[in-house]
């Protein structure tokens, strides 16, 4: 299900966040060994990504120009907000 963004809201789990939309990674929060993968994977707290599809139990997210399948749970640990025009897609 995808959702828009309040705009009160700080941030939201990717796993909710609106296809096709740039969004700005403000936090990672599973363990050390979690964010370890991530930034391996280009995904930490100030890059830009976008949630490119999101259906039954995984996720696909652009970051550059690679693109990664992740599963909803580990989509859940990574928390954005919609990115200013500014950020730089």
């Amino acid at each position: 299900m995808n959702m828009p963004f309040h705009p009160d809201l700080k941030a939201l789990p990717l796993a909710l966040a609106p296809l096709g939309v740039a969004l700005e990674v403000r936090r990672l929060t599973g363990c050390a060994d979690f964010a370890a993968r991530m930034l391996a994977m280009g995904i930490g707290p100030g890059r830009v990504i976008r949630l490119i599809q999101s259906e039954g139990s995984h996720v696909v997210l652009g970051v550059g120009d690679s693109r990664f399948g992740i599963g909803r749970g580990v989509a859940q640990k990574i928390m954005v907000v919609v990115a200013r025009p500014e950020d730089g897609e």
